[in-house]
């Protein structure tokens, strides 16, 4: 499977966000058994399809937003508001950093729902912070209130809905603190695009990137101590369909 962008290959320092997102699937992957009837919905190019190989894993896209990824690797290309799946299809729902880019968030999450069998779980990611990706397709940033009111919404019960953050405030600065970065020049170099004056910049810049990751591990050292967790970067969201 051809991948362009490898989520697995991210540490903590380069893409926080992803880090988090990536031990989430990777923790759910090992909990479910062999056999398992999975729907990655919104799955983008399958990054995460590596840690389903003992799963039954189907993957759905819109295949819009990013032009690097490939699509290829789908098995549909759909809206997550109109899944093409049969009522009851799947054990489990994965769903990850894709709520923000859905037009209808609701009635997807309804769709999952829908989909999933009684006893079945969703398995979703979602930021509450994160610079505008994507473009045009970047509609919405979440809070753990307004992931639960959409769980609720869809059907989950109130008790069988759980949402924790990843990570709490000196960790949403580590996340933020790169992009600082993007106020400097582009130097052009890899695309044999010439800029000069980011060119010169290039010293100044190296010494910030030293400077950034340096602040980002004692921000990630310091996260310990923040215990109200209510000003991460996102959330993790696991909700039970109950068994009827």
């Amino acid at each position: 499977m051809i991948l362009n962008e490898d989520f697995k290959r991210y540490s903590r320092v380069r893409d926080v966000g992803r880090w988090y997102v990536t031990r989430f699937v990777q923790d759910v992957a090992a909990a479910l058994p062999a056999g398992t009837r999975v729907l990655d919905a919104g799955a983008g190019e399958c990054a995460y399809k590596p840690f389903f190989n003992h799963c039954r894993y189907t993957a759905v896209d819109l295949a819009v937003g990013e032009s690097r990824w490939t699509y290829r690797n789908l098995d549909s290309i759909a809206t997550l508001d109109q899944l093409p799946f049969a009522d009851a299809g799947f054990d489990a729902v994965l769903n990850t950093q894709t709520l923000e880019h859905l037009r209808r968030p609701a009635e997807s999450v309804q769709e999952f729902y829908r989909v999933l069998r009684p006893g079945g779980t969703l398995y979703l990611s979602a930021p509450m912070a994160h610079m505008e990706h994507q473009q045009p397709y970047d509609f919405f940033r979440y809070t753990s209130f307004g992931l639960r009111e959409l769980a609720e919404r869809a059907g989950f019960a109130a008790g069988d809905v759980r949402v924790e953050a990843f990570g709490g405030m000196f960790t949403r600065w580590g996340y933020e603190l790169p992009h600082a970065l993007n106020v400097m020049p582009y130097s052009g170099i890899p695309q044999r695009q010439y800029n000069a004056r980011g060119i010169a910049l290039l010293p100044v810049k190296a010494v910030l990137f030293g400077f950034i990751r340096l602040t980002q591990l004692l921000l990630f050292a310091l996260d310990r101590f923040d215990k109200k967790r209510d000003y991460p970067f996102g959330w993790s969201m696991i909700a039970v369909k109950a068994a009827h």
